[in-house]
């Protein structure tokens, strides 16, 4: 059976933007006023039932407070709240999914995490869905489609002059001194106009930085993932041992990859007159549906009998039987969506790990933190 399959989705980024259904400061209030001291060798490390809260630093520095998320013993990625210039009892947590967690199946946790920290989901703040194939090369075949001018091309939702310059299509590459082609990648951004709120305006003017109101809401790619992990992404072996977990015999990686920003989720969610619930996005069968509906929003190729040019097959939307690198959770039958119920926080279990070995052992030397 996995030797029959010749494609796969999965998420590659997840961002969520999630609710506490307490005070922020209320349940991390024993976490908020300590800081990592260096020179003391000494890292604060607490649990909330089988999650697990490492304090981290946020190199933006757009927020107070940044810790490491963990669920037995696997790294799940980072929550960030207090928001600088946000009012102090500012309930907004932001959650950013790390990348290996699409592709070991620890994904599943995320309902039991929220749950644990007593949040709730709010909205979905970026989302990138990834469809890799074993032999169709994606690049090459949509390059093909563009350049024959019997086509025609639909470019976000109107078609376009063929020897008009076109800004909306990015032609990117890379190789030798006598291949400079060798490797090749192709870039589809939009720019959608944004209302901002007059207090943003008024204070970006202030600054001396206008808004620009219009900024990038869904883009495309096609690529090779297989160069892009050798000369750019070396610590990503996981997705090699994914896609060997579906094709044993896999010899290539060709993604197609869509990207979607707040404001294109948003507008989803208001045409199917639904939020998009936490566990569709553990759904493969939902991926592919927003998938095949921003890549006709993106481009469409009809040929000269007007006939719609596939620009991708569907791919495998069932669970690997290969391994698996845990055992999973069984749901609950009584479990209802996270994000539709105020759910009280567990009793927190708070353990003292201040245990400099013990935490590099697990963390700092772990490349599951490595995202």
């Amino acid at each position: 059976m996995q030797d029959e399959i010749r494609a796969t989705i999965q998420l590659d980024k997840l961002t969520l933007c999630c609710i506490s259904t307490k005070l922020v400061p209320d349940i991390f209030n024993h976490l908020c006023v300590k800081k990592i001291d260096f020179a003391e060798d000494h890292v604060h490390f607490q649990s909330f039932g089988k999650t697990t809260l490492i304090e981290a630093i946020d190199y933006s520095g757009r927020f107070q407070h940044c810790y490491n998320v963990s669920h037995d013993n696997y790294h799940i990625g980072k929550i960030k709240f207090g928001l600088n210039g946000k009012p102090a009892l500012d309930c907004n947590v932001w959650f950013s999914i790390s990348n290996r967690v699409f592709y070991n199946n620890t994904l599943q946790f995320l309902p039991d995490i929220l749950r644990n920290l007593s949040l709730r989901l709010s909205n979905v703040t970026r989302i990138e869905i990834a469809l890799d194939n074993y032999t169709l090369n994606y690049n090459h075949h949509l390059r093909k489609n563009l350049r024959n001018k019997e086509n025609k091309v639909k470019l976000l939702g109107r078609y376009i002059d063929r020897k008009t310059l076109e800004s909306r299509i990015r032609y990117w590459n890379y190789g030798s001194l006598d291949n400079p082609f060798k490797v090749r990648t192709i870039y589809i951004k939009n720019k959608r106009k944004v209302n901002y709120s007059k207090n943003k305006k008024q204070h970006a003017e202030e600054e001396g930085n206008p808004t620009n109101d219009s900024k990038t809401t869904m883009e495309f790619a096609a690529y090779d993932k297989l160069e892009e992990i050798d000369d750019f992404s070396p610590h990503k072996t996981y997705i090699l041992d994914y896609h060997k977990d579906h094709n044993p015999k896999y010899k290539n990686i060709y993604r197609e990859e869509i990207r979607l920003e707040y404001e294109e989720l948003r507008r989803f969610e208001k045409k199917r007159d639904k939020p998009i619930a936490l566990t569709e996005l553990l759904n493969k069968e939902f991926l592919y549906e927003v998938f095949t509906e921003y890549m006709d929003r993106i481009i469409v190729i009809r040929d000269s009998k007007n006939q719609k040019i596939d620009l991708f097959p569907k791919p495998f939307l069932g669970d690997c039987k290969g391994k698996l690198p845990l055992t999973l959770p069984q749901p609950q039958q009584a479990h209802h969506f996270a994000e539709y119920n105020d759910i009280p926080i567990i009793e927190n279990q708070y353990k003292d790990f201040n245990n400099m070995e013990y935490l590099t052992a697990k963390f700092f030397n772990n490349q599951d933190y490595i995202n």
